[in-house]
């Protein structure tokens, strides 16, 4: 099997089949689609059943409600193909989306996963929006690095041995886990993006983009930091972190890099929610801690002031992850 599709779904009734059948309606490869039912209690099991009684190239797995890093993380194990690609049910993949990516990976064996551009869709499907991206390595090397531009996580397509060599999807990220797997990624391999929109992200209150933002910042700092801790001791705390259950300041109050963590936490929640009193909180943790960098110092003051993010592009939104 050359492509496995591996989806991740709870209560997706509204959006299913129209989004489905833009992954069933791809032209090129031989793929399958492997979608773990992540304990939905509304119409997604019927519709997940009658579309796979229809289409033999989709395998429906029905299972207790544990999250959407190990439903994904279960789908990855069924799956048989060469490369990896994702897709959620909220959004769509553009016809030629899978021959592009797999063309693409066929020609660049350095590449280990290759997202596209993307659309922003409002919950009617209209377009509202292009999603920032970066494109070439070394862009988007930098985007991941900086958390400017980092690739849209349902647009990716990923090689299975690259996945394998850096341990996939970490469960304790119930958010952000694309984010971590990226900056893992790039340690060993390369990762680009076409620029060519085959994939269209729906924004809508229902994500975990819409209702919590905060967290998810919370755990893209974590990766963050953890590479940071990679490059500087060969290892990262994430047994640590993940023995702490999601209490981010239990883990921050004895992680040996906690003030860079609560900079990082700070700078990321001023630029993206432009609220000076949560970064205020984490930059002087960041402070007392003995991280007195210009910028960390300089938006500590600022924070003090209760002014809006000061300078440069606020974070928008770029994945989601």
């Amino acid at each position: 099997m050359k492509i496995s599709v591996v989806i991740a779904v709870r209560d997706g009734a509204r959006d299913l089949e129209r989004s489905l059948g833009t992954v069933l309606d791809q032209a090129g490869p031989t793929f399958e689609v492997i979608v773990v039912n992540d304990g939905s209690t509304d119409e997604t099991t019927t519709m997940l059943d009658h579309m796979a009684s229809r289409d033999a190239r989709l395998v429906v797995v029905h299972a207790p409600a544990r999250g959407f890093t190990h439903a994904l993380s279960d789908a990855i194990a069924r799956a048989t193909g060469e490369y990896l690609a994702r897709h959620d049910v909220d959004d769509l993949s553009l016809p030629d989306r899978f021959a592009q990516q797999a063309r693409f990976l066929d020609a660049h064996p350095e590449v280990a996963a290759v997202g596209s551009a993307a659309d922003v869709i409002n919950e009617r499907g209209d377009v509202s929006g292009q999603l920032t991206q970066a494109h070439g390595v070394a862009a988007v090397r930098e985007g991941l690095l900086t958390l400017r531009a980092t690739p849209v996580h349902g647009s990716m397509m990923i090689r299975r041995v690259a996945f394998d060599a850096v341990g996939g999807y970490r469960a304790a990220f119930l958010a952000a886990q694309d984010y971590d797997l990226w900056l893992r990624l790039v340690e060993r391999f390369d990762i680009d993006v076409l620029p060519a929109v085959l994939y269209q992200w729906r924004l809508s209150a229902a994500s975990v983009y819409g209702r919590r933002r905060a967290e998810q910042l919370r755990y893209a700092g974590v990766a963050r930091v953890f590479a940071t801790e990679r490059a500087r001791f060969g290892e990262d705390s994430y047994e640590a972190f993940a023995s702490c259950g999601g209490d981010f300041d239990r883990f921050a109050a004895r992680y040996r890099l906690a003030g860079a963590l609560h900079a990082l936490w700070g700078e990321l929640l001023y630029r993206a929610l432009n609220d000076s009193a949560v970064a205020r909180t984490h930059l002087g943790r960041a402070v007392r801690l003995g991280v007195a960098t210009p910028r960390t110092l300089a938006l500590f003051a600022w924070s003090l002031c209760r002014l809006p993010w000061p300078g440069g592009r606020p974070l928008k939104a770029s994945s989601p992850c």
